[in-house]
């Protein structure tokens, strides 16, 4: 059994120090076996979720040149907070220890 969007981009994030969200979405559309504009998007919703709920921080933005998603398209990098850390091991999504 998968993981549920957000908890799969959590794990994600808890492995490196930040992601460009197309670089997440890339990942979540080859675990989920997903395609298409609706799922980049459904992705990309769940990032900002995540971090309205403090679980992941904007760390730097730039307009996409095209090679990402698309031209002119706001991108954003996310690393984990230490909230969404702490949530993660209150939750089992991080293994005590892990950090």
């Amino acid at each position: 059994m998968k993981l549920p969007h957000k908890g799969f981009l959590l794990q994600q994030l808890s492995q490196v120090p930040s992601y460009w969200d197309y670089q997440l979405i890339l990942l979540a559309l080859a675990e989920y076996q997903v395609q298409g504009l609706y799922w980049i998007n459904h992705f990309s919703i769940a990032l900002d979720e995540l971090a309205a709920a403090g679980l992941i921080n904007r760390i730097s933005e730039r307009i996409d040149d095209g090679t990402a998603i698309a031209s002119g398209r706001l991108l954003f990098e996310y690393s984990l907070s230490r909230f969404g850390r702490q949530r993660m091991h209150d939750t089992g999504l991080l293994p005590e220890g892990v950090e």
